[in-house]
């Protein structure tokens, strides 16, 4: 029996969503970088493309840009077991076809699983990096006087657009946050403070939890006040917060090459065990 060709098309131009449910429910091999984000709504932002044939969608791969120009593969998935590899090569073609890349946009992929990166390694795509998963090991941080200098509350939603802009001034190009992600990382949270000087918030902290497990999203602290031990502050107020019996097991990601992050988080009582996420990128 002869397989049915698949057609290729952008997903905006693709009107059956009860398909589209079907697919995801269905995906045999699944890539997700979604940030907050239910699938569609990386698909809703070109560029996406997806094959089907007369009977179902088989695959979707979505390069989403967040922020402008920094295209992550947020999504690929495909139906086929056995026909991953084709299936990426036929949607990453047609996404660069259809979607011209500019000089100014990077495409990577953080890669959760060995085949992916296997893939990527295989076509095209070169290691450049990777982010290592830290498990906190230590005792519970002394608790300190109150420091009249820093103050350490609740993250509101009025804080936004000061939590945006330490965001932008903190992380380089690959690593920054849209105001969109930042507040749906708000919104997501199962903690998130700000750290005030004189008034004024100069670091934050983010952190998401399950039923025994909590992870540290996102921290900085602006340039101009560090080593002042804001950093800490904000990691020890976490780690306090999470100090409940249900929550077994504390992490944060960071970059293996950032020192600075690495010494305060090892200064926390976070260890790295072996755990890795390498991520590569594809040269236009």
């Amino acid at each position: 029996m002869i397989a049915e060709k698949s057609t290729i098309t952008p997903y905006e131009t693709f009107n059956d969503p009860g398909k589209i449910e079907t697919f995801l429910r269905g995906s045999l091999r699944i890539h997700a970088h979604l940030d907050w984000r239910r699938p569609q709504e990386w698909f809703n932002n070109p560029p996406c493309v997806l094959s089907y044939d007369s009977s179902s969608v088989t695959s979707i791969l979505s390069l989403a840009p967040d922020p402008a120009h920094l295209h992550w593969v947020r999504f690929f998935a495909t139906q086929r077991e056995e026909e991953y590899t084709p299936a990426w090569i036929t949607l990453f073609d047609a996404i660069k076809e259809i979607y011209p890349f500019s000089s100014e946009d990077r495409l990577v992929s953080l890669c959760y699983q060995n085949w992916m990166e296997t893939m990527l390694a295989s076509h095209g795509w070169q290691k450049v990096q990777k982010v290592i998963v830290l498990n906190w090991q230590g005792n519970l941080p002394i608790k300190k006087k109150q420091d009249k200098h820093v103050a350490i509350r609740l993250m509101k939603e009025a804080d936004l657009p000061h939590v945006f802009q330490i965001d932008d001034s903190c992380f380089s190009s690959w690593w920054k946050f849209s105001q969109t992600t930042i507040t749906l990382a708000f919104e997501q949270s199962a903690y998130a403070t700000v750290a005030e000087v004189d008034g004024q918030i100069v670091g934050f902290q983010i952190s998401t939890a399950d039923l025994y497990r909590a992870h540290l999203t996102r921290l900085a602290v602006l340039p101009y006040v560090r080593n002042q031990g804001i950093g800490a502050r904000l990691v020890e107020n976490m780690l306090w917060h999470f100090s409940v019996p249900w929550i077994k097991q504390i992490t944060v990601n960071t970059q293996h090459d950032n020192k600075s992050s690495i010494h305060l988080y090892e200064n926390n009582g976070f260890e790295y065990q072996g755990e890795f996420f390498p991520i590569y990128q594809y040269s236009l």
